[in-house]
């Protein structure tokens, strides 16, 4: 059977099959970080939302590499090629809306990160909007580009969503600097360094996702 005629042009244009080792590691890591994520949310029940987010995108992750792996043993895999383009591109968006929540719980614990105009639920509120914005794109494209493989609409929306999404992370990172500049000095009385540095990685590894 040759499936190459049905194919969205966008896996065409891949010009690589992914490695099944590193994708199979990935996969494993985020199997785990999901079953953390889970018992961090029934036990800390009070922070749902960031719980939501984190097990919503972990599980759009696992999703984008599972496709991944299934296109490492077989590159025209049209099912492997959707799960990984959607998993992969709406996970992060889920991800960073966590990434926004506790950074809220941030500026409430310390006054001096706040800004003037901007209070703490209005900032996160903000870049959970673009969030949803970037949300709607790849959603809508993603869907086109599974139905009408050979309609380029559905890879643009998704093109567009992302583009979207670096510019909102983009700004999100010069608001992250400014408010850890601020409080800068509380962070390190109350010791809570360890714990900038870590969210510093997560928002890192999520804007090279």
């Amino acid at each position: 059977m040759n499936t190459t005629t049905s194919l969205p042009n966008s896996i065409e244009a891949m010009g690589f099959s992914p490695l099944l080792a590193p994708n199979a590691i990935f996969l494993s890591f985020y199997s785990i970080s999901l079953l953390l994520h889970v018992l961090i949310a029934l036990r800390f029940w009070r922070f749902f939302g960031y719980s939501i987010g984190m097990v919503c995108g972990i599980l759009l992750e696992l999703v984008g590499y599972c496709g991944k792996v299934q296109l490492s043993h077989n590159r025209d895999n049209k099912d492997g090629y959707i799960m990984y383009i959607i998993g992969l591109t709406l996970g992060p968006t889920f991800l960073s809306s966590a990434l926004y929540l506790n950074i809220n719980t941030l500026q409430q614990r310390f006054l001096s990160s706040q800004f003037t105009r901007i209070g703490p639920r209005l900032f996160a509120s903000l870049f959970i909007i673009g969030d949803f914005i970037c949300l709607c794109f790849i959603g809508c494209g993603g869907s086109l580009a599974a139905i009408f493989a050979e309609n380029p609409i559905g890879v643009d929306l998704m093109i567009t969503g992302l583009a979207v999404q670096v510019l909102f992370t983009t700004i999100f990172c010069l608001a992250l600097w400014a408010i850890y500049h601020r409080a800068w000095h509380d962070i390190l009385q109350e010791k809570r360094h360890l714990y900038v540095i870590g969210e510093n990685i997560l928002v890192s590894c999520n804007f090279n996702d």
